[in-house]
């Protein structure tokens, strides 16, 4: 009997958490409410803003995932992973930072799409602030919050 209740709980106690997830993530909520209203305007034939929701409903699915996977990771014991408040610039001359791909990282955005936000929040620090193309080793980015997340550290 126990082994059974303990084979239960493996297998549906992650899938329960997941459920549990879904209901509380707002950013999951947000993403829906944005595809939905996506679809409304695809059908109302207002196309760009159908793919402005579209684009804002990837935006909180990407936070969505990355909610989901910390609540996973906390409750197996893993140490979750924490979304960064800065980023350091990094000199890797085979794949070069820039901020397309620093938005991509999965402790940042997630999200490539979301560069310009970096380049807003920092252009006053840059050597030329008109060109977010010139970042350099060495500099700091701050990362600002999308919707409300929690951020820390340093990558």
């Amino acid at each position: 009997m126990k082994k059974t209740l303990l084979l239960f709980a493996g297998l549906f106690l992650p899938v329960f958490l997941f459920a549990q997830s879904l209901e509380n993530n707002e950013y999951y909520l947000k993403s829906v409410e944005l595809a939905n209203q996506s679809q409304s305007s695809m059908e109302a034939a207002d196309y760009d803003a159908a793919a402005e929701y579209a684009i804002e409903s990837q935006r909180y699915a990407a936070l969505s995932k990355q909610y989901i996977e910390q609540a996973l990771a906390a409750f197996q014991g893993r140490s979750r992973t924490t979304l960064a408040a800065e980023y350091e610039v990094k000199l890797n001359p085979a794949l070069r930072d820039c901020l397309w791909r620093i938005a991509g990282f999965d402790f940042i955005y997630g999200n490539p799409r979301e560069w310009r936000r970096i380049y807003d929040h920092n252009k006053s620090t840059f050597q030329q602030p008109d060109n977010p193309d010139l970042i350099y080793p060495g500099q700091i980015l701050q990362i600002p919050p999308i919707g409300g997340e929690t951020r820390s550290g340093q990558r």
